[in-house]
C-alpha cells in the first residue's frame, strides 16, 4: 500500500520505487490529490513558455476539471516532476535480513525549500484542473450552507464528493533535475512520443456521442450504406481501400449535421446530443441510408447486391462522390438545407441528383466553387473551400426552387 506520511520535522514522505531513465534517477509514487494540490508549485504561464513547461491554455484545463466533476470513474496519467536533488532523500527498505532494498523504500521532502524546488515536467494542465475542481466543490459546498434553507442531502452529497476526490489519487513520478533546461530537453522528447490516432480515440471515447454512434452504425450494421465500408483502423481510407470514410470522419460528419460545418461541440451540445442519442443515431441512418442514396446514384449503386466488391476502390478516381471531402460537404449541405432553411431533405437531394459531378465537365459544381482545379481529381480539402462549396450547392438549389 503507498502512503504519505507528514513527519514532525516537516518533511513529506511517500513509498517510492527507485529506479534509472535514461542517466537520472527517478522516483515512481502515488500522491493523493490533497497532497498534490497543497505541496505541487501551481504557478502557470498563459502568455509565454515558461520554465519546462509549454505555454499554458485554461481552457484545456478547464475540460479536464469538467471531465473529472461529472465522471466518476475517470482516468488521468502520471504527473512528471523534477526536483532539486539536494531536496530530496531516498531510505531504502530492509528485507528480514537487514540486507537494503536498490530500489524499494520511501522518499522525503522537506516542507522547507524542497517542495518549492519542484517543477512541473509533463501534466499543468492537469495540476490546474485538479485545482480547479477542487475550488469549484469547496465553494459549491459554501454557496449551499449560505442559502438559508439548506438542502442537507445535496449539502452532504458535496460534502461527500469533495472528500471522494481528495482520497483519490494519481501516479507521479519524481526526477532528480533542477535544470530547466535539461527539463526542456526531456519534454521536447516525450512529445515525440506518439499521440492517440484519431480513429482510436473515436473507438475507444465511448462517452461522446458521436464517436459511439459512428461506431454503432458501422459494427452493428446499423446503416446499409455504410456497414462494411468504413475504414475502423486507419484516420483515412486508402485510395486502394473499398472504404467512403473512416469511423473518426464518420462522427465529425454526424457533428456536421448536428451542428452544421465548423459549429462547436460544445460541452451543452454533447451532453443534448447524449440525451437524445435514438434521435443522433436517426440522423445519421436517415442521412447515409435515404439522403445520399437519393441524391447521387454513385450511392444508390452500392445498395445494389450486384455491385463488385472493390467497386468504391476501382471507382474511386473517376466518381467525387466517393471522396471524403465530398461527404462533409454533403453533410454540410444536409444541415443547412434541413435546419437553416427548414426545408425538406428531398428537394436538396433531388437537385444534387441532376447537378454535375463530373471532374473533366466545366459544369462540375466542385469547379465552380472552387474546391477542384482544372484537370485535377481531386477535391481541395481546405476549410474555406468547403464552406463555399456548401454556400453554392444550397444556394443554387434554393433558387432552383422558387
Amino acid at each position: 500500500m503507498i502512503t504519505v506520511r507528514k513527519s514532525r520535522k516537516q518533511f513529506l514522505e511517500f513509498d517510492a520505487q527507485k529506479y534509472q531513465q535514461g542517466g537520472r534517477t527517478a522516483y515512481s509514487l502515488v500522491m493523493d490529490l490533497g497532497t498534490l494540490d497543497s505541496n505541487v508549485p501551481n504557478f502557470v504561464n498563459t502568455e509565454r513558455i515558461d520554465k519546462a513547461n509549454r505555454r499554458f491554455h485554461p481552457a484545456h484545463s478547464r475540460r479536464i476539471a469538467d471531465y473529472m466533476y461529472d465522471i466518476e470513474d475517470w482516468v488521468l496519467g502520471s504527473i512528471l516532476l523534477g526536483i532539486d536533488p539536494s531536496a530530496i532523500e531516498f531510505i531504502a527498505y530492509e528485507d528480514d535480513d537487514g540486507q537494503s532494498s536498490a530500489t524499494l523504500g520511501f522518499v522525503r521532502i522537506s516542507l522547507d525549500g524542497g517542495t518549492s524546488s519542484i517543477m512541473i515536467l509533463d501534466g499543468q494542465h492537469r495540476r490546474m484542473a485538479i485545482q480547479s475542481v477542487r475550488d469549484r466543490l469547496r465553494q459549491e459546498i459554501q454557496s449551499t450552507k449560505d442559502i438559508s434553507q439548506i438542502n442537507g442531502r445535496s449539502l452532504g452529497n458535496l460534502q461527500q464528493k469533495l472528500l471522494r476526490l481528495d482520497n483519490m489519487s494519481i501516479p507521479v513520478v519524481l526526477y532528480e533535475e533542477a535544470n530547466t533546461k535539461s527539463l526542456r530537453r526531456m519534454f521536447s522528447d516525450l512529445a515525440q512520443t506518439r499521440n492517440i490516432d484519431a480513429v482510436t480515440k473515436t473507438r475507444f471515447d465511448d462517452r461522446d456521442p458521436f464517436n459511439r454512434a459512428a461506431v454503432e452504425l458501422v459494427e452493428l450494421g446499423r446503416s446499409e450504406l455504410l456497414a462494411g465500408r468504413v475504414e475502423m483502423e486507419r484516420t483515412t481510407p486508402s485510395l486502394r481501400s473499398n472504404h467512403l470514410l473512416a469511423v473518426n470522419q464518420l462522427a465529425r460528419c454526424l457533428k456536421v449535421l448536428s451542428f452544421g460545418y465548423g459549429g462547436r461541440a460544445s460541452r451543452a451540445r454533447v451532453l443534448e446530443a447524449e440525451q437524445n442519442y435514438e434521435e443522433l443515431l436517426d440522423l445519421g441512418i436517415s442521412w447515409a441510408d435515404d439522403f445520399l442514396p437519393s441524391a447521387r446514384a454513385e450511392y444508390e449503386e452500392l445498395l445494389s447486391i450486384e455491385v463488385e466488391e472493390d467497386f468504391v476502390a476501382s471507382h474511386r478516381s473517376q466518381f467525387l462522390a466517393y471522396s471524403v471531402t465530398t461527404l462533409q460537404v454533403l453533410a454540410g449541405c444536409h444541415y443547412v438545407w434541413t435546419i437553416e432553411f427548414g426545408r425538406p431533405a428531398q428537394e436538396l437531394a433531388q437537385w444534387l441528383g441532376d447537378a454535375e459531378f463530373d471532374p473533366e465537365s466545366e459544369d462540375c459544381v466542385f469547379m465552380h466553387a472552387g474546391m477542384l482545379a482544372p484537370g485535377s481529381r481531386t477535391l481541395i480539402a481546405r476549410s474555406q473551400g468547403i464552406r463555399t462549396a456548401i454556400a453554392y450547392i444550397t444556394y443554387n438549389a434554393l433558387e432552383a426552387q422558387s
